[in-house]
């Protein structure tokens, strides 16, 4: 929605628009290459906190607490690169694949001379702020490797294997690594040994980004979200959703769904349960929208009340709607049922007497073309996106309905109707009570 300021205030004062000055420009293919660290760096969670195995590994070879937290990330071009490289830091080359482009992993130099310090015996204290020395660089090069050995296991087996392929001094010496057109990511890390801090950076190729593509199967993706849902938990304790139980769905098109009042029928193919008459069945059950998936439930009713029992859960969103005709429509070229009782039959145009009324109706008719699934709801549970995480087969919602209420029906979640199971020629539908807004 725009809207458009005045040009002056109340009190006279022309208004100044606010422009915001030093902001980061980010591409769509840059959003794209940062999604795909996500493959690349598995052991980075969303939280930012790096994973146990590398923290253990570092903490076991310096023998104090270890903790390391995710800053930034910047897709830069290799022309912007030195603005992030310190000039007095340690550099090591790393190499996805042999023959191909490099990345780099920088260590802050001060916190370098404290790992160094810890490994060799020392108690870690402040030094003055020089270059490595070769067997200081050795002692590095050892730490990388042991961290890389700790990463391998939980990085993606299709992905290239990372090893170190030696040592640079200074900007000039990346330059003739990494092709001057080449988009990298720059991935900052705060870390923490002991009680020195200071900053690790790992810089990767567009090129090595571009092989880190999730599976086709969608597995380790799901796996991945669920554990860092389970990592969110505490931010989800306040965001309330619906879970609704559906127990039946009719499609119709959107010009049906505006010319429904009370009173008219909408037939329903086939109902998982009878509500009408007090009796149990299944229902799905969707949280939200229910794009994702659904629960499979059993309906049983207790001392009047629907009560439903999870007793699976399905992930994957459901099939597209089918593209034949919808059972009950007349053929094309035959004329309507001069007998339809109209409060009956939603989708007949009222009012469409001759051939200059259907001309003149325009676009309206092209609402005849966007298909809708009415969901038929036994009924619906308030919930947070906390609760939700933590469902399990066996859990028990409480529908609030007992026998014979009226049920809603529904388009995407939202509720436009409430209607009353009737029985027409042995055909089940439901008749609309009243309308949503």
């Amino acid at each position: 929605m725009l809207i458009k300021a005045p040009t002056f205030s109340k009190s006279g004062r022309a208004w100044r628009p606010f422009v915001f000055s030093n902001l980061e420009k980010v591409s769509k293919r840059h959003a794209a290459l940062v999604k795909n660290l996500e493959w690349m760096l598995p052991s980075v969670r969303s939280t930012g906190e790096v994973s146990s195995s590398v923290r253990k590994r570092l903490q076991e070879m310096l023998e104090e607490p270890v903790s390391m937290q995710a800053e930034y990330v910047h897709v830069v071009p290799m022309s912007q690169l030195q603005h992030y490289i310190g000039e007095t830091t340690f550099l090591a080359v790393l190499a996805p694949q042999p023959n191909k482009t490099r990345g780099l992993l920088e260590v802050e130099l001060g916190l370098a001379h404290h790992a160094i310090d810890m490994l060799l015996g020392g108690a870690g204290e402040a030094v003055a702020l020089r270059p490595l020395t070769d067997i200081e660089e050795g002692v590095m090069t050892y730490v990388i490797i042991e961290t890389l050995k700790a990463l391998s296991p939980s990085l993606d087996p299709s992905l290239p294997k990372l090893r170190i392929e030696g040592i640079v001094r200074g900007f000039e010496e990346i330059q003739g690594l990494i092709p001057e057109g080449e988009n990298l990511a720059v991935v900052q890390l705060k870390a923490v040994f002991g009680g020195h801090s200071g900053y690790v950076r790992l810089v990767i190729p567009e090129e090595v980004l571009a092989t880190a593509n999730p599976p086709a199967d969608a597995a380790v993706r799901r796996a991945r979200r669920a554990a860092d849902a389970e990592a969110h938990l505490t931010r989800l304790r306040n965001v309330k959703t619906w879970v609704r139980a559906e127990i039946g769905n009719v499609e119709i098109s959107a010009a049906e769904l505006s010319q429904l009042r009370e009173r008219d029928v909408v037939l329903v193919d086939q109902l998982s349960c009878r509500p009408d008459q007090g009796q149990g069945g299944t229902a799905k059950l969707k949280v939200g929208y229910g794009r994702a998936g659904h629960l499979d439930a059993e309906i049983v009713a207790e001392d009047g009340r629907f009560q439903a029992k999870v007793t699976g859960i399905s992930l994957g969103g459901p099939p597209p709607p089918g593209s034949g005709e919808e059972a009950g429509a007349p053929e094309e070229g035959a004329a309507p049922d001069e007998d339809a009782d109209e409060s009956t039959t939603p989708g007949l145009v009222r009012g469409r007497n001759d051939v200059e009324d259907a001309q003149g109706a325009g676009g309206a008719d092209l609402m005849n073309d966007i298909p809708l699934q009415i969901s038929v709801e036994l009924g619906r549970v308030s919930t947070t996106a906390e609760e939700v995480v933590a469902l399990k087969v066996g859990h028990v919602f409480d529908l609030n309905r007992v026998a014979g209420e009226p049920l809603d029906l529904s388009v995407n979640g939202k509720v436009v109707a409430r209607g009353e199971l009737v029985e027409i020629d042995g055909n089940l539908g439901i008749r609309i009570l009243s309308l949503a807004g």
